[in-house]
């Protein structure tokens, strides 16, 4: 081969080897633009699903805590519910206690005034005071103390003190004379006997109930007292 064809031929391969060269970068290029353009947006589309993935669990978050809210408040509504149930039914317990004892003090009551047209007189006492007096003389006390000796661990048993004047003074003054006899009275059998108080009334009726003519020193006498009625009860006495 002639030096001048190996030239040629050298030439030739270094061209087409260029060329080579110059196809590759080209298609390299080619590549490029055509995978940058996928790649960016592969890249947005995958921005894109997080801001989506991070928007539904905000979302869901917000439910999850929404849902607790409704829970907590469902639970507290359910508490309180049942507080006032029970307090509902504490009342009608407190309804129902009241109105047995109601009914125990309305039976109790009408017992009592069931009996009381079973009491019956069964012994009187008189004590006579001094002229616009109201102290118990020494014959006043030994009265009383016999009465008393009477009715000491008795039951079912009520004193009826009435106490009275002369007709000497004004109405109204005989009237607070009379009480304040009658007060004595019971106050001398409460202190020195213990008789209960519930188991004497006392009433003051002046100049009324006159026993003797006024018109008399001895008739005047008679009539400053008090009357003592002793009342016992006749189913007390049947259930002793």
């Amino acid at each position: 081969m002639s030096i001048n064809r190996k030239n040629t031929l050298l030439l030739c391969m270094i061209a087409a080897f260029g060329l080579f060269i110059e196809m590759g970068c080209a298609t390299k290029k080619y590549v490029k633009q055509q995978v940058d353009p996928v790649s960016g947006r592969v890249d947005e589309l995958t921005e894109v699903s997080k801001r989506n993935e991070n928007a539904i669990k905000d979302v869901d978050s917000r439910a999850q805590s929404g849902i607790q809210s409704v829970q907590a408040k469902a639970a507290e509504v359910d508490g309180k519910a049942m507080a006032a149930d029970q307090k509902a039914l504490e009342a009608q317990q407190m309804v129902k206690n009241a109105e047995t004892k109601i009914s125990g003090v309305e039976t109790s009551l009408n017992r009592k005034i069931g009996n009381i047209d079973s009491y019956k007189p069964v012994e009187n006492a008189s004590v006579n005071f001094d002229f616009n007096k109201a102290d118990l003389t020494d014959e006043a006390k030994a009265a009383l103390d016999q009465l008393a000796a009477k009715v000491k661990g008795s039951k079912g048993y009520v004193l009826e003190v009435q106490g009275f004047t002369d007709n000497v003074g004004a109405d109204s003054y005989n009237l607070t004379l009379s009480q304040k006899r009658s007060e004595n009275v019971v106050r001398y059998l409460s202190q020195q006997h213990q008789i209960p108080l519930f188991r004497m009334f006392i009433l003051g009726l002046g100049e009324a109930k006159q026993v003797e003519d006024n018109k008399t020193k001895a008739g005047r006498a008679a009539n400053r007292r008090v009357e003592i009625t002793l009342l016992k009860s006749e189913i007390e006495s049947m259930s002793n």
